[in-house]
């Protein structure tokens, strides 16, 4: 043999791997889009045709290449470990250049190629090298007219049993594609003479033409009958192009009998290197990763460079693969495990024998694990609602079904938090039952806690009310005395339980101090994640959502639900505010400052009066709702308020939107008293908690006064208002336990709250406490849940119906509710009865602040807006209507937001307005009521004057402007430095104001 014929086939090899490489790298491309849109009809069709004989001539190049004789374990082995390398580098490049995909799921499928159906080619070779000895063995005891018929007969079947609908998406295909694996074998047998391969090839060309043309007619024909109406069942219109079609096989066959002599020339270590290919070829994140790249300013260029340099990327790995790959441990004890194995029942024996012996070396571990994933799956569970979860509408789902079947993640990362927590614990008192138990009873009553207030406040515990504590009397008699006894029985039953396992079944778990210590230090650092989980654009932040850990911080009952109570509380651990306006600085605030002193002028050329001459009442009318508004509720009997419905005709009166249901007050609070709006944040926060306390000194109306008070006949350490008043600079703070005495305490019925008639004695005492203008924060507390039929002789109960109302407990308690309404009403009567009496403007703001806790929150996706609608009304006395207040506004006041009062007030009122003040009221005249979005998902929501939402979209370029520029102030004031307290006459005129964070 000549040194050149010796040199030939190497080169052609070479040319030929090359090619192939080239060929199959060229499909991570999903091209079937593009080509679909050709005008040419046969190459819409031809990627199809394409992936399917394709997929068909790997099997029988395979086949043939490992035809010389029986393979052992090994082989397929060795195909599993280059397919997790390859897919574990790519997944990794994937998302340290795209961290936002990072999904558990994706995560699962790198692991387990094979069972999440990464690759079917690759679940085929895997299967075929195992079954290869047996296919080895048959292959021999037959002869070749016999096995052609054989393998004939089983395509011809596959295709017919099938349908022609064998996907290629899935891994179970792979049991199919032995069937190929077995041709190449069996051709790798046979020698083809020029006329044998001539035909061969007229039989390739002509299956080609024929599916070419008869795929797109088949399309048209299932079409036709589709659209006609005439469909004759449920069948695949591309079955010409399909892997099972014996179409595709006369294609690929004779490909595979000109490129014999090639392909017989390769060897198992070549072979190899195909299977890197095969998985960029297939893994479902291949051809997204693939794309991302931008080279050049031309697709098909792009696409051209990232092949080549996918190619040298393969090169290179089968280059490591080889020299490194197979001495890694693991692998190499797999490996000669593998080889001592003489068939693999064998090796499954083994493997289940080991598999044994480490479970039972490991149980204590392993049934931790277990038990800490059944008390977090518990946990969700406690938060659901009778067992169903709210999914993204008022439509629910079984609570079991939904989390084991979408929520799989979340419940393993709330297992790895109470194992840390665990490891922690165990390392302290090194005692196993202490450790679990104290880690149980935690969970389980942390779910049971947040359910009691989910279903008394409609919201879960959040990190920031952790210092409520200091109320536990108080929220003690919330929860009940049924609750606290068998809160209490129960821990005296675990404290027994406990004594008796250290005692009778002591438990020590495996591994050193040392050990110990160290999974305790990373324990320690896990629970230091939570402090990244909100800040977007970190890997923490991107890995936490990739369990699923997915917070809208907008429906805190249907967060707890998908989240579980443990995710939820740290979600909120280190909470976003704000995102900084793009341009935000101290000459941004500035310039916004400059523009609305000019629009302040020209208001207060109309305004006659100083609001610092007023005196204005804001009073917070806790949980307060014009009964009447309820959806689907009907009532018999008379009006419960009817003096609060008649003032709608006399003075300003309307919906108020709310961003609570069921709880919310201090946000209520806050907005009235600020003027900025929740709706503007990230999250669900309590600026009472998490704001104000950032700033020395905090802007509210009552800066405009030289006295400002607050009165509320309740406990004054919820919201750390005490602190918070201090840093408004209210003068007075009028509460239970004060230095300043509640008058006049009254309770009404076997109601534990001060009444309505209490809070007004108050304020009307604080009224007439000072001869010049004054700002009073007056809140109530009567209607404050819970309802338990408190009223004797209570003529609504057995009077209320609805839809909403599941029990005869729900309507027991909305007939106790609408009775307080009716106190209420009573009570505003009297007190505005009073106030018009006095000789000095005085000014009543009313507002009910949210929704009480009845109706169970899943209908608020039902009825978002109305759900979130409360009472207000804005009542100036006869003295202030005769010094130039207006009786009522006539424009925008249908629906309006708690952060337009101070707006609407001063313009009532005749009062000139601040700089700030402008702001706020070109953003009440001129914008749609700002709310939260109640949808569930982030941001804001506008409501017009008939309650429907408005797309921002549709903004003009003037009311975009003013919204940035009322974003920019709340940011400066809730998450900035506080740029405008340093401006004079911006939020008070005549001062400047200095604020320290």
């Amino acid at each position: 043999m000549s040194e050149s014929n010796t040199k030939a086939p190497k080169l052609i090899q070479r040319i030929c791997v090359l090619a192939a490489t080239f060929l199959m790298l060229a499909q991570m491309f999903k091209i079937d889009g593009t080509m679909y849109k050709s005008s040419i009809t046969p190459l819409r069709f031809m990627p199809s045709i394409a992936q399917s004989a394709t997929i068909i001539f790997i099997m029988m190049v395979f086949g043939a290449v490992y035809s010389r004789r029986k393979v052992k374990l090994t082989e397929p082995f060795k195909f599993w470990v280059l397919a997790e390398a390859t897919l574990i580098l790519l997944y990794l490049a994937y998302f340290i250049k795209s961290p936002s995909k990072i999904v558990m799921w994706k995560v699962f499928g790198m692991l387990f190629p094979i069972t999440t159906s990464t690759s079917a080619v690759l679940a085929g070779l895997v299967f075929s090298m195992i079954a290869q000895p047996i296919l080895y063995d048959w292959l021999e005891k037959i002869s070749n007219k016999q096995a052609l018929l054989g393998l004939s007969l089983a395509t011809i079947a596959g295709f017919a049993l099938s349908a022609g609908m064998m996907n290629v998406r899935y891994s179970i295909t792979g049991v199919y594609l032995i069937l190929f694996f077995a041709w190449g074998m069996f051709l790798a047998r046979l020698r083809f003479t020029k006329k044998q391969l001539i035909i061969a090839t007229i039989i390739g060309l002509i299956a080609l033409a024929g599916a070419s043309l008869g795929v797109p007619a088949f399309n048209a024909v299932y079409w036709s009958q589709l659209l006609s109406g005439r469909s004759v069942g449920e069948w695949n219109r591309t079955f010409l192009s399909n892997i099972s079609s014996p179409v595709m096989f006369l294609i690929a066959a004779p490909a595979f009998m000109l490129f014999q002599k090639v392909i017989l020339s390769l060897r198992g270590r070549q072979m190899r290197h195909f299977i890197p290919v095969i998985i960029l070829m297939q893994a479902p994140i291949s051809s997204g990763f693939q794309k991302s790249f931008r080279w050049t300013g031309s697709a098909p260029l792009n696409k051209l460079i990232q092949i080549i340099i996918m190619m040298v990327v393969c090169a290179l790995l089968d280059w490591v693969y080889e020299r490194y790959l197979y001495r890694l441990k693991p692998v190499r004890r797999s490996l000669q495990f593998l080889e001592r194995q003489e068939s693999p029942l064998k090796a499954l024996e083994g493997i289940w024998n080991n598999l044994v012996q480490w479970v039972i070396a490991n149980r204590v571990n392993l049934l931790t694990w277990v038990w800490f994933y059944i008390l977090s799956f518990a946990s969700f569970v406690i938060e659901a609602d009778n067992m169903r979860i709210q999914v993204n509408t008022a439509e629910t789902i079984n609570a079991v079904v939904f989390l084991l079947g979408t929520r799989f993640f979340a419940i393993i990362l709330t297992t790895i938090f109470l194992d840390a927590a665990f490891s922690i614990i165990y390392f302290v008192t090194t005692r196993y039952w202490t450790s679990n138990i104290l880690v149980s009873v935690t969970i389980i009553g942390w779910a049971i806690a947040n359910k009691i207030k989910l279903n008394l406040r409609g919201e879960p515990i959040y990190p920031t009310e952790l210092s409520e504590i200091v109320n536990w009397r108080s929220l003690l008699s919330m929860v009940g005395n049924s609750v606290v006894i068998y809160v209490t029985i129960a821990l005296v039953v675990i404290i027994a339980l406990l004594l008796f396992l250290e005692i009778k079944v002591p438990i020590k778990k495996k591994g050193s101090w040392k050990r110990r210590g160290i999974w305790a230090l990373l324990s320690l650092l896990l629970f230091m994640t939570p402090l990244r989980f909100n800040h977007e654009g970190e890997f923490i932040y991107y890995l936490n959502r990739g369990f699923d850990n997915k917070q809208s911080f907008r429906n805190p009952e249907r967060d707890i639900q998908i989240n579980g109570p443990v995710l939820n509380f740290l979600n909120y651990i280190d909470l976003q505010i704000m995102q900084a306006p793009s341009n935000y600085s101290k000459n941004s605030v500035a310039a916004i400052v400059k523009k609305y002193q000019k629009i302040a002028a020209q208001i207060n050329k109309t305004r006659k009066n100083n609001i610092s001459d007023q005196t204005i009442v804001f009073n917070l009318s806790e949980s307060f709702v014009d009964p009447a508004t309820f959806p689907t509720i009907k009532i018999t009997g008379k009006d419960p308020i009817p003096y609060i419905h008649s003032l709608k005709g006399k003075t300003t009166y309307g919906s108020m939107l709310s961003a609570g249901y069921g709880g919310g007050t201090a946000n209520m609070e806050w907005e009235t008293l600020t003027g900025f709006n929740m709706g503007l944040f990230k999250s669900t926060l309590t600026p009472y908690v998490q704001v104000v306390p950032k700033y020395k000194y905090y802007p509210t109306i009552g800066m405009n006064f030289s006295y400002k008070s607050a009165v509320h006949p309740y406990i004054g350490t919820y919201y750390s208002r005490i602190e918070n008043y201090n840093r408004f600079k209210f003068n007075k703070f009028e509460y239970l336990g004060s230095k300043y005495k509640i008058i006049d305490q009254k309770k009404l019925g076997k109601s534990p709250y001060n009444s309505d008639y209490t809070a007004y004695a108050n304020g009307l005492k604080q009224i007439n406490s000072r001869s010049g203008g004054q700002f009073i924060n007056l809140i109530s507390i009567q209607n404050h849940m819970p309802y338990n039929n408190w009223y004797k002789d209570n003529e609504y109960v057995g009077k209320v119906s609805g839809d909403l109302l599941n029990s005869s407990a729900e309507k027991l308690q909305m007939a106790t509710y609408i009775k307080g309404t009716q106190y209420t009403d009573k009570a505003v009567k009297a007190f505005i009865k009073k106030i018009d009496k006095i000789k000095k403007p005085i000014t009543l703001v009313f507002y009910g602040d949210h929704y009480p806790s009845i109706i169970s929150q899943s209908y608020t996706s039902e009825y978002p807006v109305q759900m979130h609608s409360t009472r207000y009304f804005i009542y100036s006395n006869k003295y202030a209507r005769e010094h130039g207040a207006k009786a009522k506004l006539t424009n925008k006041t249908s629906y309006v937001s708690s952060s337009d009062f101070i707006a609407m007030m001063l313009e009532q009122t005749n009062s000139k307005v601040t700089a700030y003040q402008a702001l706020l009221t070109e953003l009440h005249e001129k914008l749609p009521a700002i709310t939260i979005n109640y949808s569930g998902e982030s941001g804001f929501e506008l409501i017009n004057q008939k309650g429907k939402v408005v797309d921002p979209k549709t903004l003009t370029n003037e009311q975009q402007a003013i919204l940035k520029d009322y974003e920019t102030i709340q940011y400066d004031m809730t998450a900035g430095k506080g740029y405008g307290m340093t401006f004079k006459n911006f939020y008070k005129v005549g001062s400047t104001d200095s604020t320290t964070k």
